[in-house]
């Protein structure tokens, strides 16, 4: 694979349409996308410089999306991380002060019985206290240098991938501010985690989640004898974790029993997917950091030889088309 289909998959064009705007055949562009043929063509003119033919290897993207998500829509997703870690490990390098690379694939989950203990890992590689509400999750991932960028494809939360060495997490910044900051914490595991999706990676994945933002042992504290509805909205203000995750994770812990758990779900029917004390979603910075110190997107658009739309789609948090 290279550059062209890479291109074509972010903007869903045919073989047929690409080559239209090259002057070359369905035939051919499949041809050099297959390796088989050599591209003499002018990139320039999809808005790419001469030398970003090759593209970085990439791990295969583990996605927190609907099962109804289109194939055309999880390989544009695909793309515009393997972009966003391409862009954002030169930026990173040649920037000073830019974060160190401080994430690093860990084991796999060999029993659910891990989990809390990889949580607490994790807790201690982003340098925060091992107990307590994580303030700002979006900051102390981009402090350990995760690239976070949005990612506007309809039916796609959240995905990741190790680009290179690059650990790069896509997130939809239209979803409400507790999913936001579910999502996180769900790729951070798949990334640290997983190597493929699996029927467990799911679960696991959200599992790791809500134990890194809500450590179990915080349950013994914090949670009233009698879980009302009520007292989960409380624990959402203070931690930042929805009140179903919430009720998930103190029946998964025992805290509460299947038919408090069936009861508490009926309850929360009623709000249908607005819960109350909802907050906004902190975006990720780092890459637009990255970008402002080096002159800006029109600039390093130039610099890099990129394409300028598309490396605004990977900047932009706000008033973005979802694709």
């Amino acid at each position: 694979m290279n550059r062209l289909q890479s291109i074509r998959e972010i903007e869903g064009l045919s073989q047929a349409q690409l080559g239209q705007q090259l002057g070359l055949s369905a035939q051919m562009v499949s041809a050099i996308e297959k390796g088989s043929r050599p591209f003499a063509g002018d990139l320039t003119i999809l808005g790419y410089s001469e030398d970003r033919l090759n593209i970085p290897d990439m791990s295969e993207p583990l996605h927190r999306s609907r099962a109804s998500t289109k194939v055309a829509a999880r390989k544009r997703a695909k793309e515009l991380l393997r972009l966003a870690g391409e862009v954002f490990e030169e930026l990173r390098r040649k920037t000073d002060g830019a974060p160190v690379l401080a994430l690093r694939r860990g084991e796999p989950f060999m029993d659910v019985g891990d989990i809390d203990d990889f949580a607490r890992d994790l807790r201690h590689a982003l340098m925060v206290e091992e107990s307590g509400p994580i303030r700002n999750l979006t900051a102390v991932a981009e402090r350990a240098g995760a690239c976070i960028v949005p990612i506007s494809v309809e039916g796609v939360d959240g995905l990741s991938a190790w680009v290179d060495d690059v650990p790069v997490i896509g997130l939809n910044p239209t979803v409400p501010g507790d999913r936001f900051r579910l999502t996180l914490a769900h790729e951070l595991a798949h990334l640290l985690h997983h190597r493929k999706t699996t029927e467990a990676s799911e679960s696991e994945a959200n599992l790791f989640a809500s134990t890194l933002l809500f450590p179990a042992d915080e349950f013994d504290d914090l949670v009233p004898g009698s879980l009302q509805l009520r007292d989960f909205v409380n624990l959402k203000s203070s931690w930042g974790v929805s009140v179903a995750a919430l009720v998930y994770r103190a029946h998964e812990i025992g805290y509460i029993d299947d038919r408090r758990y069936r009861s508490l779900q009926i309850q929360m029917s009623k709000w249908r997917r607005n819960e109350p004390a909802s907050f906004v979603p902190v975006y990720g910075e780092l890459m637009n950091r990255l970008i402002a110190v080096n002159g800006g997107s029109r600039q390093v658009a130039m610099d890099l030889g990129v394409s300028k739309r598309h490396l605004d789609e990977l900047s932009k948090w706000h008033n973005l088309r979802i694709a």
